[in-house]
This record gives C-alpha cells, sequence and structure tokens, in this order.
C-alpha cells in the first residue's frame, strides 16, 4: 500500500469511529443545559466544544480526502 492509501484508510476509520461513538446509544450524551458560568464567552462555547471538535474533523477529513485526490492525479514522471 501506498502512503496515500494507507492515510485515506486511517482517516476513514476514525472519521467513522467517531461516527459511531456520537450515534450509538451507549455514547455519553451532551448535557441539554449546561449551568450558567460567570463569563459571556464561557456561556456561549462550553456547551459547543464536542460539537466545534466534530465540524473541525469533518472539515480535516474533507481537506485531507481532497489533498489526497489531487496528489493521485498529479502527473508523474517520464510520462508524456
Amino acid at each position: 500500500m501506498r502512503g496515500s492509501s494507507v492515510a485515506g484508510a486511517v482517516t476513514g476509520l476514525l472519521f467513522l469511529l467517531v461516527l459511531l461513538a456520537a450515534v450509538l446509544p451507549g455514547a455519553p450524551a451532551l448535557p441539554a443545559v449546561p449551568p450558567a458560568p460567570a463569563a459571556v464567552g464561557t456561556a456561549l462555547w462550553g456547551s459547543r466544544a464536542m460539537e466545534v471538535l466534530l465540524q473541525g474533523f469533518i472539515l480535516l477529513a474533507g481537506s485531507a480526502a481532497v489533498l489526497l485526490y489531487l496528489g493521485t492525479r498529479a502527473p508523474r514522471e517520464g510520462s508524456p
């Protein structure tokens, strides 16, 4: 296997594990209404940490997929 194939497989497996952990009934649930902290910024982002991490992971996986796709379409040395 080439390096890009391994990276794609690892990224896909990690994404699948995160998705399954969020969907399965045994997964820990986020609190519906967290206690209100004193700072406004903490109140806005404290309960959304998992959502932000998941969205970041999705963006990272998407950009890695695009880069891997573009790497497979790169011209080979010696080809006309």
